[in-house]
């Protein structure tokens, strides 16, 4: 009778730790599931951040671009006599002015008169 008793004591043990066991696993597995799914949720966040910061910087670029090109525009401009006029001619893809003595020049990209030589 002792021996059954026993024996029904182990059983009922070993089945015990064997849930345990089971238990653990499933633990286990839910974790390395819930942390795969972090991984790949921040790494789809960082693409994203890495994608907006991209567009920013490319936006920022043109519009650097643009200020330079507005400042020269500004600055050749200014370098232009009240006396000299826009011949409506370009040169070099820029505008073409003709001075007071009939000399033609456009504005270089540093600002400056350029002489067209008059051949």
């Amino acid at each position: 009778m002792k021996k059954f008793i026993a024996l029904g004591i182990a059983l009922l043990s070993f089945g015990f730790a064997n849930a345990q066991e089971t238990t653990v696993k499933k633990t286990k597995t839910t974790v390395e599931q819930k942390t795969a799914k972090a991984k790949t949720e921040t790494k789809q966040a960082a693409k994203k951040a890495e994608t907006k910061a991209d567009v920013a910087a490319t936006s920022a670029k043109k519009d650097v671009a643009k200020a330079k090109d507005k400042a020269v525009t500004s600055k050749s401009e200014a370098k232009v006599s009240g006396a000299d006029k826009a011949s409506g001619e370009m040169y070099n893809g820029k505008k073409v002015y003709t001075g007071p003595k009939g000399g033609k020049y456009y504005i270089n990209k540093n600002g400056n008169k350029t002489y067209i030589d008059q051949k």
